[in-house]
């Protein structure tokens, strides 16, 4: 495993002195750091939730000596991870997260200001969810070799949350970009993805919305290949249907943990409907386990149903197979 050590050396810069407490075994396994505004703050590791203690040693059993912030002290961990400048980062804070160095995510919650039915501001900081990542370097071997080694499919990866979906991304852009050889372009709108080695011949546009880091990429760094993170709504679905109209392949993430889950998805249907799925692929909740791929038929002008059970038709026919 590498770089997790790093990222959390980085996150504890952030942090109370306490968490400097956890043991170095434990941290390989640590995925995420639950703060929660007058409740105990949980350790989230690969198989199981622990606890901090007040002296900084790791339960996993609720006691009264369980380490607790209160609202005052959980917004001024916060605030310190804005670098004291909470409006500079307003944007990305409706979104509901903030970022860190290398790409390190913080979701975060409180209280919503709403206007004409959106949020334009949240206040009051209760919550934060600090996910600790890490490379695994050969989490995707068997997937690249599997499936891109000799073509390019369009292809979406799906799996719950914590199945290993974007550290599989990030590891396909390099390997796809320094064992293929292909032009690999990444829009990293939450500055997350392109940290570590995402490959000597990747353009990393980040910080660029999703359907417009797209655009840009196609019309001026002529890609083989776009490569994005959590495909949500369908505007994006749109731009990237335009995208493989000119002549450009894709891979994806899109939440969903089956099949059936996923063809009620709007960004799943429509890129359907124009046909731009070659390969489906699912990950299990155990963190990068391959469960079942699915090869779509490419026809055209044909039109798409589902039957009773959740699965696409074309004139009556299922056009995806389980190849796991």
């Amino acid at each position: 495993m590498v770089e997790k050590k790093e990222n959390f050396n980085v996150i504890l810069k952030y942090l109370p002195p306490v968490f400097s407490k956890l043991p170095k075994e434990s941290i390989d396994e640590l995925c995420e750091i639950r703060i929660r505004a007058d409740r105990p703050v949980a350790l989230i590791f690969s198989r199981s939730t622990g606890f901090l203690t007040q002296s900084g040693r790791i339960t996993f059993f609720r006691s009264e000596n369980l380490l607790c912030f209160s609202k005052k002290e959980t917004e001024a961990i916060f605030i310190k991870m804005c670098g004291y400048s909470v409006h500079s980062i307003t944007e990305n804070l409706v979104e509901g997260f903030i970022a860190l160095e290398n790409g390190i995510r913080i979701g975060a919650y409180g209280t919503a200001i709403t206007k004409n039915g959106s949020i334009s501001a949240v206040r009051n900081i209760e919550g934060l969810n600090i996910r600790i990542p890490g490379r695994h370097i050969d989490c995707a071997d068997l997937l690249y070799s599997s499936l891109f080694q000799n073509e390019l499919p369009n292809t979406v990866i799906c799996g719950p949350p914590m199945s290993g979906k974007t550290t599989i991304l990030r590891e396909l852009c390099r390997l796809l970009s320094d064992v293929g050889g292909k032009k690999v372009a990444m829009i990293d709108e939450r500055n997350e993805m392109g940290t570590g080695e995402p490959g000597f011949n990747t353009d990393v546009l980040k910080g660029y919305p999703k359907a417009k880091g797209m655009e840009i990429a196609v019309r001026t760094l002529s890609p083989d290949i776009i490569i994005c993170d959590e495909l949500g709504n369908a505007s994006e679905a749109e731009k990237l249907c335009e995208v493989v109209n000119c002549g450009v392949s894709f891979i994806v993430t899109i939440h969903s943990e089956s099949i059936n889950e996923l063809t009620m998805r709007r960004q799943f249907k429509l890129l359907n409907e124009c046909n731009a799925i070659d390969r489906c692929v699912f990950l299990n909740k155990k963190n990068f386990e391959i469960g079942k791929i699915y090869t779509f038929e490419r026809e055209k002008d044909e039109d798409n149903f589902l039957d009773g059970s959740g699965t696409f038709l074309r004139n009556g026919r299922a056009i995806y197979r389980n190849e796991a």
